[in-house]
């Protein structure tokens, strides 16, 4: 059973909620009908202060229609019982729910396991991502895009600073210094893609053989962002 999560019915938190209904379509396959008294959620919710579950069912109301925006869920569980109060997940839904680590629907599992994840997440990045998330969600996908394009953006700038600091040349670090003031970005991408290269070439021990290409990766992200979106 999941680790049951934490709602304040005094002072309810929408963002809880939903992952406590993402637990309970995990863990239900067969829950397809809308629960009206917020029993059916007593196994994934630990209650702050005193327990009201028509509160929590009241919450999960709007949760749901969320994720009928969202394309998780829809109305009816089959041909003979079309609407509501019964539902299903969808085939995009059933992906969504089936993965086993927190996805973009689920933005505080997912900024959670960011920060489990990063001894010390850079705060810029997470409002970053934060915003993207928030329009993922509304279906405003250019928004979002270009909010993950920043985030990335940051990162890798961060990551040309902690290179800075880490070169033993001079001539190196001058060179890189001259190429971090310019406000163009491909030249410090070049600069830092030909170093790892130059390193993976050189088999330095630790570093991971698809550097080169997590790197590219993030170039074209980058580059998609400032360059090709409307």
């Amino acid at each position: 059973m999941t680790s049951k999560i934490p709602f304040n019915p005094a002072e309810p938190d929408i963002e809880a909620v939903r992952e406590i209904v993402f637990a309970r379509l995990r863990q239900e396959p067969d829950w397809q009908q809308l629960d009206q008294t917020g029993q059916g959620f007593e196994n994934y919710v630990e209650y702050v202060g005193t327990p009201h579950a028509g509160v929590l069912a009241f919450q999960a109301q709007e949760v749901f229609w969320q994720f009928l925006i969202e394309g998780i869920l829809a109305p009816g569980m089959n041909s003979s019982n079309m609407n509501l109060p019964w539902f299903h997940r969808t085939k995009y839904g059933e992906k969504v729910i089936s993965e086993q680590t927190p996805t973009p629907h689920d933005p505080t599992g997912y900024l959670r396991r960011i920060n489990e994840n990063s001894s010390n997440p850079d705060d810029t990045v997470v409002a970053y991502l934060s915003e993207s998330l928030f329009s993922f969600r509304r279906g405003n996908l250019v928004a979002s895009t270009v909010m993950l394009g920043i985030a990335a953006e940051r990162v890798f700038l961060l990551v040309c600073q902690s290179m800075l600091n880490a070169l033993e040349s001079e001539t190196e670090k001058r060179k890189l210094e001259n190429i971090l003031k310019r406000f163009s970005m491909k030249p410090k991408l070049d600069w830092v893609h030909k170093k790892i290269q130059n390193l993976q070439e050189n088999r330095v021990f630790g570093l991971p053989e698809n550097s080169t290409l997590m790197l590219t990766t993030i170039y074209d992200l980058i580059r998609n962002q400032r360059n090709e979106l409307p």
